[in-house]
Protein backbone atom coordinates (compact mmCIF):
# COMPACT_ATOMS: atom_id res chain seq x y z
CA UNK A 1 0.00 0.00 0.00
CA UNK A 2 2.81 2.36 0.94
CA UNK A 3 4.72 1.94 -2.47
CA UNK A 4 1.66 2.64 -4.56
CA UNK A 5 0.81 5.82 -2.61
CA UNK A 6 4.54 6.94 -3.30
CA UNK A 7 3.61 5.86 -7.22
CA UNK A 8 0.62 7.52 -7.31
CA UNK A 9 2.66 10.46 -5.95
CA UNK A 10 5.07 10.37 -8.31
CA UNK A 11 2.50 9.95 -11.31
CA UNK A 12 1.05 12.96 -9.88
CA UNK A 13 4.17 15.24 -10.16
CA UNK A 14 4.80 14.47 -13.28
CA UNK A 15 1.16 14.82 -14.56
CA UNK A 16 1.63 18.36 -13.08
CA UNK A 17 5.47 19.08 -14.87
CA UNK A 18 3.67 17.82 -18.20
CA UNK A 19 0.81 20.47 -17.84
CA UNK A 20 3.48 22.83 -17.19
CA UNK A 21 5.86 21.82 -20.08
CA UNK A 22 2.62 21.78 -21.98
CA UNK A 23 1.41 25.68 -21.34
CA UNK A 24 5.38 26.42 -21.63
CA UNK A 25 4.99 25.27 -25.18
CA UNK A 26 1.69 26.52 -25.57
CA UNK A 27 3.23 30.35 -25.01
CA UNK A 28 6.09 30.15 -27.13
CA UNK A 29 4.45 28.82 -30.11
CA UNK A 30 1.74 31.87 -29.17
CA UNK A 31 4.43 34.01 -29.63
CA UNK A 32 6.27 32.92 -32.95
CA UNK A 33 2.61 33.11 -34.32
CA UNK A 34 2.34 36.81 -33.04
CA UNK A 35 5.77 37.43 -34.38
CA UNK A 36 5.09 35.54 -37.61
CA UNK A 37 1.70 37.70 -38.00
CA UNK A 38 3.47 41.11 -37.19
CA UNK A 39 6.30 41.35 -39.68
CA UNK A 40 4.46 39.59 -42.14
CA UNK A 41 2.00 42.30 -42.33
CA UNK A 42 4.76 44.83 -42.28
CA UNK A 43 6.40 43.14 -45.01
CA UNK A 44 3.49 44.55 -47.46
CA UNK A 45 5.35 47.95 -46.81
CA UNK A 46 8.49 46.75 -48.89
CA UNK A 47 7.85 45.86 -52.76
CA UNK A 48 10.59 43.24 -52.87
CA UNK A 49 12.40 42.39 -56.44
CA UNK A 50 10.95 39.44 -58.13
CA UNK A 51 13.42 36.66 -57.31
CA UNK A 52 14.80 33.80 -59.39
CA UNK A 53 15.04 30.21 -58.94
CA UNK A 54 17.77 30.95 -56.49
CA UNK A 55 20.02 28.17 -54.64
CA UNK A 56 17.97 27.07 -51.37
CA UNK A 57 19.65 27.71 -48.20
CA UNK A 58 20.79 24.18 -47.64
CA UNK A 59 23.69 24.85 -50.12
CA UNK A 60 22.94 22.64 -52.60
CA UNK A 61 23.24 23.54 -56.10
CA UNK A 62 20.88 24.86 -58.98
CA UNK A 63 21.05 21.23 -60.54
CA UNK A 64 19.76 19.79 -57.28
CA UNK A 65 23.05 18.19 -56.71
CA UNK A 66 25.33 18.55 -53.93
CA UNK A 67 28.22 21.82 -53.52
CA UNK A 68 30.99 20.82 -55.69
CA UNK A 69 30.46 19.34 -59.36
CA UNK A 70 27.10 20.75 -60.51
CA UNK A 71 26.88 17.03 -62.72
CA UNK A 72 27.53 19.21 -66.09
CA UNK A 73 31.37 19.52 -65.29
CA UNK A 74 30.82 23.14 -63.82
CA UNK A 75 31.44 23.82 -60.09
CA UNK A 76 28.90 25.51 -57.65
CA UNK A 77 30.82 29.31 -58.35
CA UNK A 78 29.98 28.39 -62.07
CA UNK A 79 26.24 27.71 -61.46
CA UNK A 80 24.23 30.39 -59.07
CA UNK A 81 21.11 30.65 -60.69
CA UNK A 82 18.72 27.47 -61.97
CA UNK A 83 19.75 27.60 -65.75
CA UNK A 84 21.90 30.71 -65.67
CA UNK A 85 25.63 29.37 -65.30
CA UNK A 86 28.19 31.67 -64.31
CA UNK A 87 25.57 34.60 -62.02
CA UNK A 88 24.79 35.04 -58.74
CA UNK A 89 21.40 36.53 -58.01
CA UNK A 90 22.33 39.75 -56.16
CA UNK A 91 19.00 41.56 -56.41
CA UNK A 92 18.28 44.80 -55.43
CA UNK A 93 16.72 47.34 -52.72
CA UNK A 94 13.04 47.12 -51.58
CA UNK A 95 10.98 49.75 -52.88
CA UNK A 96 10.02 50.99 -48.59
CA UNK A 97 6.96 53.39 -47.76
CA UNK A 98 8.72 54.91 -45.11
CA UNK A 99 5.88 57.68 -44.31
CA UNK A 100 3.64 54.82 -43.67
CA UNK A 101 5.74 52.68 -41.37
CA UNK A 102 6.06 56.05 -39.51
CA UNK A 103 2.89 56.44 -38.66
CA UNK A 104 2.82 53.07 -37.05
CA UNK A 105 6.43 53.72 -35.26
CA UNK A 106 8.91 56.83 -35.47
CA UNK A 107 11.18 54.59 -34.96
CA UNK A 108 11.92 52.96 -37.59
CA UNK A 109 15.40 53.82 -39.72
CA UNK A 110 15.48 51.43 -42.52
CA UNK A 111 14.73 48.12 -44.05
CA UNK A 112 17.22 45.11 -44.32
CA UNK A 113 16.73 42.50 -46.72
CA UNK A 114 18.72 39.29 -47.93
CA UNK A 115 17.68 38.11 -51.04
CA UNK A 116 16.79 34.25 -51.04
CA UNK A 117 16.88 34.51 -47.33
CA UNK A 118 14.32 35.06 -44.60
CA UNK A 119 15.98 38.37 -43.36
CA UNK A 120 13.33 40.68 -44.59
CA UNK A 121 12.68 43.25 -41.63
CA UNK A 122 12.27 46.89 -40.93
CA UNK A 123 14.79 48.35 -39.05
CA UNK A 124 14.23 50.37 -35.06
CA UNK A 125 16.38 52.35 -33.15
CA UNK A 126 15.36 53.00 -29.40
CA UNK A 127 16.94 55.03 -27.15
CA UNK A 128 18.92 52.03 -25.57
CA UNK A 129 19.75 48.27 -26.53
CA UNK A 130 17.02 46.52 -24.39
CA UNK A 131 13.51 47.57 -25.73
CA UNK A 132 13.45 45.81 -28.74
CA UNK A 133 15.27 42.99 -27.19
CA UNK A 134 11.56 42.05 -26.14
CA UNK A 135 9.37 44.33 -28.51
CA UNK A 136 8.43 44.21 -31.48
CA UNK A 137 8.10 47.25 -34.35
CA UNK A 138 3.90 47.83 -33.11
CA UNK A 139 5.53 48.17 -29.45
CA UNK A 140 3.74 45.13 -28.44
CA UNK A 141 5.98 42.41 -25.78
CA UNK A 142 7.18 39.32 -27.37
CA UNK A 143 10.59 37.14 -27.43
CA UNK A 144 11.18 38.13 -31.05
CA UNK A 145 11.79 41.53 -30.33
CA UNK A 146 12.67 43.66 -33.32
CA UNK A 147 15.80 43.73 -35.63
CA UNK A 148 17.49 46.87 -34.02
CA UNK A 149 20.17 49.37 -34.92
CA UNK A 150 22.45 49.80 -31.82
CA UNK A 151 21.59 53.30 -29.83
CA UNK A 152 24.93 53.88 -29.96
CA UNK A 153 24.85 54.76 -34.14
CA UNK A 154 24.21 57.43 -36.20
CA UNK A 155 20.15 56.62 -37.48
CA UNK A 156 21.00 57.43 -40.59
CA UNK A 157 23.65 55.35 -40.86
CA UNK A 158 26.80 57.78 -41.21
CA UNK A 159 28.84 55.93 -38.86
CA UNK A 160 31.95 54.36 -39.57
CA UNK A 161 30.77 50.76 -37.83
CA UNK A 162 26.11 50.56 -37.77
CA UNK A 163 25.42 47.26 -36.25
CA UNK A 164 22.13 45.87 -36.25
CA UNK A 165 21.00 43.67 -33.65
CA UNK A 166 18.46 40.57 -34.20
CA UNK A 167 17.53 37.24 -32.50
CA UNK A 168 18.57 33.69 -33.60
CA UNK A 169 15.26 32.40 -33.65
CA UNK A 170 14.38 28.32 -33.83
CA UNK A 171 11.83 28.97 -36.70
CA UNK A 172 14.59 30.34 -38.60
CA UNK A 173 13.17 33.73 -38.34
CA UNK A 174 14.60 37.06 -37.73
CA UNK A 175 18.72 36.97 -37.88
CA UNK A 176 18.78 33.33 -37.39
CA UNK A 177 19.74 32.82 -40.95
CA UNK A 178 23.32 35.07 -40.25
CA UNK A 179 25.15 31.76 -39.24
CA UNK A 180 24.68 30.10 -42.40
CA UNK A 181 27.44 32.09 -43.17
CA UNK A 182 29.60 30.22 -41.23
CA UNK A 183 29.91 28.26 -44.52
CA UNK A 184 31.96 29.53 -47.75
CA UNK A 185 29.02 27.87 -49.85
CA UNK A 186 26.09 29.61 -48.15
CA UNK A 187 28.12 33.16 -48.27
CA UNK A 188 28.82 31.99 -52.53
CA UNK A 189 24.93 31.92 -52.92
CA UNK A 190 24.43 35.05 -51.13
CA UNK A 191 27.05 37.32 -50.64
CA UNK A 192 25.13 40.69 -51.12
CA UNK A 193 22.47 42.16 -48.58
CA UNK A 194 20.41 45.47 -49.39
CA UNK A 195 19.49 48.36 -46.81
CA UNK A 196 16.91 50.69 -47.55
CA UNK A 197 16.38 53.83 -45.59
CA UNK A 198 14.33 56.77 -46.09
CA UNK A 199 17.04 58.53 -47.74
CA UNK A 200 19.10 56.24 -49.71
CA UNK A 201 19.54 52.89 -50.77
CA UNK A 202 22.53 50.58 -50.25
CA UNK A 203 24.04 47.62 -51.87
CA UNK A 204 26.02 45.72 -48.60
CA UNK A 205 29.07 43.59 -50.10
CA UNK A 206 29.51 41.28 -47.19
CA UNK A 207 33.19 40.47 -46.53
CA UNK A 208 33.50 38.56 -43.35
CA UNK A 209 31.62 36.63 -40.82
CA UNK A 210 32.69 34.97 -37.30
CA UNK A 211 31.50 34.13 -34.38
CA UNK A 212 32.69 36.09 -31.23
CA UNK A 213 31.97 37.36 -27.61
CA UNK A 214 30.08 39.56 -26.98
CA UNK A 215 32.11 42.52 -25.29
CA UNK A 216 35.01 41.54 -28.12
CA UNK A 217 36.56 44.78 -30.33
CA UNK A 218 34.25 43.35 -33.24
CA UNK A 219 31.83 45.86 -31.53
CA UNK A 220 33.67 49.21 -32.06
CA UNK A 221 31.62 51.99 -33.78
CA UNK A 222 34.25 54.87 -34.28
CA UNK A 223 38.07 55.04 -35.04
CA UNK A 224 40.66 57.10 -34.04
CA UNK A 225 42.62 57.05 -37.12
CA UNK A 226 42.25 55.55 -40.62
CA UNK A 227 45.44 53.54 -39.23
CA UNK A 228 43.51 52.15 -36.22
CA UNK A 229 40.48 51.62 -38.52
CA UNK A 230 42.63 49.85 -41.10
CA UNK A 231 44.07 47.41 -38.93
CA UNK A 232 40.54 46.33 -37.08
CA UNK A 233 39.46 45.71 -40.67
CA UNK A 234 42.09 43.29 -40.98
CA UNK A 235 41.24 41.74 -37.96
CA UNK A 236 38.02 40.99 -39.09
CA UNK A 237 38.78 39.79 -42.12
CA UNK A 238 41.25 37.46 -40.72
CA UNK A 239 38.73 36.12 -38.43
CA UNK A 240 36.18 35.54 -41.15
CA UNK A 241 34.96 31.58 -41.58
CA UNK A 242 34.42 32.23 -45.20
CA UNK A 243 36.89 34.24 -47.92
CA UNK A 244 35.86 36.88 -49.91
CA UNK A 245 37.15 38.70 -53.07
CA UNK A 246 35.29 42.22 -51.65
CA UNK A 247 38.12 44.33 -49.65
CA UNK A 248 37.10 47.49 -47.48
CA UNK A 249 39.28 50.41 -47.46
CA UNK A 250 39.69 53.29 -44.82
CA UNK A 251 37.36 55.49 -46.38
CA UNK A 252 34.07 52.73 -46.26
CA UNK A 253 31.28 52.99 -43.83
CA UNK A 254 29.95 49.05 -43.04
CA UNK A 255 26.70 47.62 -41.74
CA UNK A 256 27.51 44.49 -39.22
CA UNK A 257 24.73 42.34 -38.58
CA UNK A 258 24.62 40.31 -35.19
CA UNK A 259 22.65 37.60 -33.64
CA UNK A 260 23.37 35.16 -31.01
CA UNK A 261 25.27 31.97 -31.43
CA UNK A 262 25.81 28.98 -29.51
CA UNK A 263 29.33 27.80 -29.44
CA UNK A 264 29.87 29.25 -26.48
CA UNK A 265 27.91 31.28 -23.79
CA UNK A 266 27.50 34.54 -24.92
CA UNK A 267 28.45 33.66 -28.27
CA UNK A 268 27.67 36.40 -31.18
CA UNK A 269 27.88 36.14 -34.84
CA UNK A 270 28.65 38.63 -36.54
CA UNK A 271 28.15 39.31 -40.42
CA UNK A 272 30.09 42.57 -42.46
CA UNK A 273 29.48 43.95 -45.26
CA UNK A 274 30.48 47.93 -46.93
CA UNK A 275 27.83 50.05 -47.85
CA UNK A 276 27.47 50.92 -51.16
CA UNK A 277 25.28 53.62 -52.18
CA UNK A 278 22.61 52.86 -54.97
CA UNK A 279 22.31 55.39 -57.39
Amino acid sequence: MKWRKTEIAILGLLGVAGIVAAIALFRILGEYKGGSDTYDFLQAYAFLPEEPDILPQGGQNATGGQPGNTGDGKTDSDTKVSGVPGQVYYGSSPQVDFDSLRKLNSDVVGWIYGPGTAINYPIVQGDDNLFYLTHMFDGKENKCGSIFMDSLNESDFSSTNSIIHGHHMRNGSMFASLTGYADQSYYDTHPVLWLATPEKSYKVELFAGFVTEADSDAWQIEYASREEYRSWLDKMIERSAFKSDVMPGEEDRILTLATCSYEYSDARFMVLGILREEE
